[in-house]
């Protein structure tokens, strides 16, 4: 079954995605997802509100929010939060390289706090090498990625069937990837709970409960996050009209899209949008 998964592509020459920024909180809502690579936030100011295969973590300044391969995960922060972060995806095949069972390990960072201290300041490291650019920055930083492998592997590996650190069993999650991988294919579309009930193989009535007892929220509720989710980025990075952007992402119409983006941003999609091409903080 091919399910909805972030591909998210690294190079030979340095295996991560890094991403450094800072935002208001409102900007930080992004909806359920999974991806290979394994991925570090660490907060550098504010806080994020994340959930993990259900589990809900609050992950505060000086911390890592951390997210294994495969995991359903997403995040969420106050909108009055300025949230600023350092987010490393690390490519999963690079671990591979040096431990070709890694499929039966997950990598717990708090139960050594001195293995997540090291991880720490390798991600700093990694973040000044990425932002300053010097001469062999890129050696520097496969370098330090390396050793954040090494770590993970030593100290930080557990066998996957040794601990329950679902919320879910392995059935909900993958009934829960089925339902958003149909969704995230068909968001564009009319899609109905009767038709995301079929694709799971459940009656409308029970997939109802168990996508409020999965995600927290009702199937339209959670449907309308991934079409604001998609929304949202086409109004930052094309020219398309407010109600071209509510048409093109499922919504039923242009009144509904302003009133939803607006719950969550706290302002208008064209006034928001104005704002980002304005430079000004939002």
């Amino acid at each position: 079954m091919n399910y909805y998964q972030e591909e998210i592509k690294t190079d030979s020459i340095i295996p991560a995605k890094i991403y450094i920024g800072d935002s208001k909180g409102g900007n930080c809502h992004y909806p359920m997802h999974w991806h290979n690579n394994l991925e570090f936030n660490l907060v550098l100011e504010g806080s994020i509100q994340g959930k993990i295969n259900g589990k809900h973590i609050l992950t505060s300044k000086g911390d890592i929010f951390f997210v294994n391969s495969g995991d359903l995960h997403e995040t969420d922060a106050d909108d009055k939060n300025i949230m600023k972060a350092i987010t490393i995806l690390l490519s999963y095949d690079l671990l591979k390289e040096y431990c070709k069972e890694v499929d039966s390990y997950y990598f717990d960072l708090s139960e050594d706090n001195q293995a997540k201290q090291n991880v720490i300041k390798l991600i700093l490291e990694c973040a000044t090498l990425y932002q300053d650019k010097p001469g062999f920055y890129e050696l520097e930083l496969s370098i330090a990625l390396r050793k954040i492998c090494s770590i993970l592997l030593k100290e930080c590996s557990r066998k996957r069937q040794d601990v329950n650190y679902n919320r879910y069993d392995k059935k909900s999650i993958h009934n829960l990837k089925k339902a958003i991988t149909y969704m995230e294919n068909h968001y564009t579309e009319e899609i109905t709970l009767q038709s995301v009930a079929e694709e799971v193989g459940m009656a409308p009535t029970y997939f109802s409960r168990f996508m409020r007892k999965t995600t927290d929220e009702t199937f339209y509720s959670y449907l309308t996050k991934i079409r604001l989710y998609h929304a949202y980025i086409e109004l930052l990075n094309s020219e398309a009209s407010i109600t071209e952007i509510a048409m093109n992402n499922g919504f039923m119409n242009v009144k509904s899209f302003i009133e939803y983006f607006k719950k969550v941003y706290q302002e208008t999609p064209a006034r928001y949008r104005n704002k980002y091409k304005n430079g000004e903080t939002i």
